[in-house]
C-alpha cells in the first residue's frame, strides 16, 4: 500500500497541465455511487419462519422512482468513454497506430482485470454449489457478474469508435439527432406496438448516442471546455425534458429496475437515459470552474489518480463483496444479522456496519486483484482483423450472455451450456491478449483522459 501510494504521487506531481482533471473526477465520482447504490439496494431478510428473501431497498423508499434519477450514473460511463476514446483515436489519426492495434490495446485494457472475475467465480459455483442455498448462489452470481453488461456494451462500442467518430468529424451534431431518432423509432415501436424484443436494440442506439456526445465534449474541450453559462441551461432543459417525457406517461419514472413496480428505462435502456446523459453533461459543464480547482489541490489530485488505478477493480468486485459477506452472514448464528426486518429504523441503521463490512472487503480483494490492472500486454499485435474481431466478439458476447442468464442456474449448477460462456470468455482474452503480462516493475497508469 505504501509502495503504491508512493508510486501514485509520483504519478500525479508529473500530471501534464493539458490533462482534462474533470473527467477523472467524474469518474470516480460516479464509480462510487455505483457501488454505494449497489450496497444500499442490496437487502437481505431471514424472516421468522427461516425463509429468506432477497430484496431490493427500493422497494420501499418513497417516490422510489424519482430517487433513482441521483443514482443513475451510468450515462457518466459513456460520456466519459466517448471524450477518452476521441482523445486516444488522435494516435491514429497521426498514423501513430493503426485502428486494428487500437482496437487490441482498448480490449487488453479492458477485459484483463475481468477475467480473474469470471474464473473465481466458476470456482465458488463448483465449490460452494452444494452448501450455500441454490437460490443464494444463483442471485449471488447473477448480482456479482452483473457490471460485465456494461463491458459488453463498452467494448462494442470501442470496437466502432474509429468509424463512429469518423462520422461524427465528417457530420458533427447531425450524429446525435440520427442516433436519437432511431432511439426513440425503437421506443416506439416497443411501447406503441408492442414488437417483441425491439426494444433490446437500444442497447447499441442509446450508449452510442451518449458515447457520442462524448466526442462533442472532446471537440469542446479543444475550444476551452463546456461553458458554464452553457452548461446550466443544457442540464435544465433536460432535467424539465425529462421531467415532461416522464410525466406524461411517455416513459417509465424509474432509471433503474425496481421489482414490482413495472417497467423502467434502463433493461432495456430507452431514449429517456440518453436525455439524463444529456443533464448530466450539463451538470459537468456547470460545474466545471468549480472541480478543476478542487482537483488542482495536490492532495486531491493523488487521491483521483490512486482511486483511478484500481477504480475497475473497485468496479467489477464490489458486488462480490456483497454476496461473500451474505453468505458469511446467512452461514453464522442461523443468519441473525439478516434478521432484522428492511425498512424499519433498526434496518436503515445497521447500513453503516454494513457499509464498513463491505468496504473492508472489497479493500482486500482490490489488494489482490487490482494488479491485474497494470498487467495489460503491449506485445505481440494481431497481423489480420479477424484476430481482434473474432475476439471482440467472443467478449462481447459471453459478456452480454453472462449478464443476462448468468454462470450459475437456479439450481446453483453449472451446466455445460453455462460452462461455454467463460469457456468463450476465455477464448476471446486468448485471442486479443487480454491476459495478464508477465509480472514486472509497476508499470500503471492512471486511467485515460
Amino acid at each position: 500500500m505504501r509502495k503504491y501510494w508512493a508510486y501514485t504521487g509520483r504519478l500525479a506531481a508529473a500530471t501534464p497541465a493539458e490533462r482534462n482533471r474533470v473527467v477523472d473526477f467524474w469518474r470516480a465520482l460516479a464509480i462510487l455511487m455505483v457501488v454505494g447504490g449497489h450496497w444500499l439496494a442490496v437487502t437481505i431478510w431471514v424472516q421468522p419462519d427461516g425463509t429468506t428473501d432477497l430484496l431490493n431497498s427500493l422497494e420501499w423508499v418513497p417516490y422510489a422512482g424519482w430517487v433513482t434519477w441521483l443514482f443513475q450514473v451510468m450515462p457518466v460511463f459513456f460520456l466519459a468513454g466517448g471524450y477518452a476514446n476521441a482523445r486516444a483515436l488522435r494516435r491514429v489519426s497521426a498514423g501513430d497506430q493503426s485502428p486494428r492495434e487500437w482496437i487490441t490495446l482498448r480490449a487488453r485494457r479492458l477485459f484483463t482485470p475481468v477475467m480473474p472475475l469470471l474464473v473465481v467465480w466458476v470456482g465458488l459455483i463448483l465449490l460452494l454449489g452444494g452448501v450455500v442455498p441454490p437460490g443464494v448462489m444463483h442471485a449471488g452470481a447473477m448480482a456479482a457478474t452483473m457490471p460485465i453488461w456494461f463491458l459488453a456494451v463498452y467494448l462494442a462500442l470501442t470496437a466502432l469508435a474509429p468509424l463512429t467518430h469518423a462520422w461524427w468529424r465528417r457530420s458533427g451534431p447531425w450524429t446525435l439527432l440520427a442516433l436519437a431518432a432511431a432511439a426513440i423509432a425503437v421506443d416506439v415501436a416497443r411501447f406503441a406496438f408492442e414488437v417483441p424484443g425491439i426494444g433490446w436494440v437500444n442497447f447499441a442506439f442509446v450508449w452510442a448516442l451518449v458515447h457520442q456526445v462524448g466526442y462533442w465534449w472532446s471537440d469542446r474541450e479543444d475550444r476551452g471546455g463546456v461553458p458554464r453559462w452553457a452548461g446550466w441551461p443544457l442540464a435544465a432543459g433536460s432535467l424539465a425534458g425529462l421531467v415532461g417525457l416522464t410525466w406524461s406517461g411517455l416513459y417509465p419514472v424509474a432509471m433503474v429496475s425496481i421489482p414490482g413496480q413495472g417497467a423502467a428505462n434502463m433493461t432495456p435502456p430507452t431514449f429517456a437515459i440518453a436525455v439524463l446523459g444529456l443533464a448530466q453533461f450539463g451538470i459537468i459543464g456547470g460545474t466545471r470552474p468549480a472541480v478543476e480547482r478542487l482537483t488542482t489541490r495536490p492532495g486531491v489530485w493523488h487521491g483521483l489518480i490512486a482511486f483511478g488505478g484500481v477504480a475497475m477493480t473497485v468496479f467489477l468486485w464490489h458486488l462480490t463483496a456483497g454476496m461473500l459477506t451474505a453468505a458469511a452472514g446467512l452461514a453464522a448464528w442461523d443468519g441473525a444479522v439478516f434478521k432484522v426486518e428492511p425498512g424499519t429504523w433498526w434496518w436503515w441503521g445497521s447500513r453503516l456496519p454494513w457499509f464498513v463490512v463491505l468496504g473492508l472487503l472489497t479493500a482486500l480483494l482490490v489488494a489482490l486483484f487490482a494488479r491485474f490492472e497494470g498487467a495489460i500486454r503491449r506485445t505481440r499485435m494481431p497481423k489480420t482483423w479477424a484476430v481482434p474481431l473474432g475476439g471482440v466478439l467472443l467478449l462481447v458476447g459471453s459478456s452480454a450472455a453472462t449478464a443476462l442468464v448468468g454462470i450459475a442456474g437456479k439450481d446453483a449448477g453449472l451446466d455445460w451450456w453455462r460452462f461455454a460462456i467463460p469457456v468463450a470468455a476465455l477464448a476471446g482474452a486468448a485471442l486479443v491478449g487480454a491476459y495478464p503480462a508477465r509480472p514486472r516493475r509497476r508499470r500503471a497508469a492512471p486511467p485515460p483522459a
